[in-house]
């Protein structure tokens, strides 16, 4: 493990004892949903998803958390340094006119650990959010689905995202051919 990257293991653990003492519906979404999802990669911070209105609940049990805000959509793991981007349904996406975040019961969760966002909204989600390191995401997600899992995935992502998808699938198959 690289000594310079944040304990977000660590900070993970607090992080959903601290949502659900706060009593607010909440999915993990970013790096570690990706990871939870199958694709290693490293990640230096959390990305939570949290109903609206859930900060004056949140608020309240930050300290016995170790946590602290230190802006208004982001607070911060006191004994890792570990940053935690708290993001709002309701509240804009990143890019204008991309919409807004949907709340956790929209986004769906894991077979896995309910906690943590389903395949198909974390995907949604990364598609929506069009940075750089979301599309490596969801390429890297996509090359590890067989055709009748992604067929499953494409019939049930927006239909407005379906063609962003199917071209990101490409350039997943693609990538795993020369991966041999």
């Amino acid at each position: 493990m690289n000594s310079e990257l944040p304990a977000v293991d660590l900070a993970l653990g607090a992080l959903r004892a601290l949502l659900r003492d706060a009593r607010v519906a909440f999915r993990i979404v970013g790096g570690v949903a990706v990871v939870h999802h199958g694709y290693a990669r490293t990640t230096e911070d959390l990305d939570v998803l949290v109903a609206k209105g859930a900060a004056a609940h949140i608020d309240v049990a930050l300290a016995a958390h170790g946590f602290e805000r230190v802006g208004p959509n982001r607070l911060r793991h006191v004994a890792s340094g570990v940053r935690v981007d708290v993001l709002v349904a309701g509240e804009p996406l990143p890019r204008a006119g991309d919409g807004v975040y949907p709340s956790p019961d929209d986004l769906g969760s894991s077979e896995r650990d309910a906690e943590v966002a389903g395949l198909r909204g974390l995907i949604e989600l990364k598609l929506r959010a069009r940075r750089h390191q979301d599309t490596a995401d969801v390429v890297a997600l996509l090359k590890r689905l067989d055709d009748g899992r992604y067929v499953e995935l494409e019939a049930s992502v927006e239909r407005s995202l379906r063609r962003a998808l199917a071209l990101l699938r490409v350039d997943a198959i693609e990538e795993a051919r020369n991966e041999r």
